[in-house]
């Protein structure tokens, strides 16, 4: 159950405008942090192809934050297929060595 002491309200300016956002009080830094990724974007943008509109500045920074997004998540992904075949592949490797030693024993 959250508390609502733990919540306040921070502004935080995006490209053009100014939102009120409720946020917990231990996230307030990631949110002020993601606030400026996107200005720095949207800067770059603007810089980058000057006289577009504002709303195509939006939508490509946002087409760009998806992208990274489900490439990190292919990266994840794919950690976890590694850390697995690395655990399977020890795990393969002491019982050989385990099955070695006592046919060693028996001989």
């Amino acid at each position: 159950m959250d508390n609502n002491q733990d919540k306040f309200v921070i502004q935080l300016l995006i490209g053009k405008q100014l939102y009120p956002i409720t946020v917990k009080r231990e996230q307030e830094g990631m949110y002020r942090k993601a606030a400026q990724l996107i200005n720095e974007k949207l800067s770059r943008y603007e810089q980058s192809y000057p006289n577009l509109g504002y709303e195509r500045y939006t939508s490509v920074a946002l087409l760009d934050f998806a992208v990274q997004m489900l490439q990190l998540q292919e990266q994840k992904d794919e950690s976890l297929y590694t850390e697995t075949v690395g655990r399977l592949s020890a795990e393969i490797d002491a019982l050989l060595k385990a099955g070695k030693e006592e046919a060693a024993d028996e001989a």
